[in-house]
């Protein structure tokens, strides 16, 4: 057995062990289980504000302030989605200092007054500006030490942003949902997508929408939608107390950050990320790695062992019976490996 295949093993192990543990309490209870939140829904106790960043600021939420164990920021997906989908790692600030922010053009995050339209804001949407942004974001909080935690296109970022900085102090970075190449990405989907009943003749859909541009046919919406429900998040209830953030952000008008730079949907690249491969950078990175994915995940177990295949110093972990919403459909069991990893790496 090789040693990334024993660190395997070991992640596995330790997470059938917290599993075990869990059913005996009665796992699946909300998480965080703190009671009460704020009017956005966000947990009670944070520090919340905003960052000044190259073309604008971003909203952070930050949690665990005086606890002594390893800090972690969080990475949201999208590109322009928002971190609540790390409400529940709220949890975390039981040991850690826990950060998570939008990243700029995502809700609350806005550009500076003087960019006024999408030509302009565009020069910002690049993988450059985002990872000078976690800088910036690092920075702020002036942690001695910390882990990254990406999720879905955070990943990417995460991987990008410690190859270019090298950042002192980092212990350690967590890829959940991992997307480090976009061709794979893509070819899984298809993948995916003919596993369903009626699946052939969906991607022939797909293929006939990408041909013509058409993405807003019912067709097409239909097939996202059963997608999601395969392969997003599997779990019903899941995403039930995600807060809303309500902080006012200038809408440029004509500007989807997700359209701009990945696309019309999960499963169609036709962004300025497409093509992208972040995978040839893995050999830089000198840190301890963690995948996580769900069972049924779009960024599936066999691509993050693929991945695991790249890495210097790698472990890899399967939750069962999810998808790509993993932090939120098992979020004790998420919570337990990632803090099982933090103090391991601290």
């Amino acid at each position: 057995m090789g040693i990334k295949e024993y660190k395997n093993l070991i992640i596995c192990v330790a997470l059938i062990t917290v599993l075990a543990t869990l059913t005996a309490c009665g796992a699946q209870r909300p998480c965080p289980d703190t009671g009460a939140v704020d009017a956005d829904g966000w947990p009670e106790g944070q520090e919340e504000g905003l960052i000044p960043v190259d073309g604008g600021s971003v909203l952070y939420h930050y949690y665990g302030k005086d606890k002594q164990g390893i800090p972690i920021i969080f990475l949201h997906g999208g590109p322009g989605a928002d971190g609540t989908c790390f409400f529940k790692q709220t949890a975390l600030a039981k040991d850690h200092p826990v950060v998570i922010y939008n990243q700029l053009g995502s809700t609350g995050s806005p550009f500076s007054d003087d960019i006024t339209t999408p030509e302009e804001a565009k020069r910002y949407l690049t993988i450059e500006h985002f990872v000078n942004e976690v800088q910036t974001v690092v920075d702020h909080f002036g942690f001695k030490e910390f882990i990254i935690c990406g999720r879905s296109w955070g990943t990417m970022l995460a991987v990008e942003y410690v190859a270019a900085k090298q950042p002192e102090g980092l212990k350690g970075i967590i890829l959940d949902g991992p997307f480090l190449n976009v061709d794979r990405w893509c070819s899984d989907a298809e993948k995916l997508i003919k596993t369903l009943d009626g699946g052939e003749e969906y991607w022939e859909k797909v293929q006939e929408c990408e041909s013509s541009g058409d993405f807003d046919s019912p067709e097409y919406e239909n097939i996202k939608n059963i997608y999601s429900d395969h392969f997003y998040s599997r779990v019903k209830g899941a995403n039930d107390g995600t807060p809303v953030d309500r902080k006012a952000s200038r809408v440029i008008e004509g500007l989807s950050v997700y359209e701009y730079m990945w696309g019309p949907s999960e499963f169609t690249c036709t962004g300025t990320l497409k093509g992208h491969d972040s995978t040839k950078l893995l050999s830089r990175i000198n840190v301890p790695i963690l995948y996580i994915c769900g069972q049924f995940d779009s960024g599936t177990p066999e691509t993050a062992n693929w991945y695991l295949s790249m890495t210097p110093d790698g472990e890899m972990c399967v939750l069962p019976g999810c998808g790509h919403n993993a932090s939120r459909e098992r979020p004790e069991e998420f919570n337990a490996v990632v803090d099982a990893f933090a103090n391991r790496v601290k």
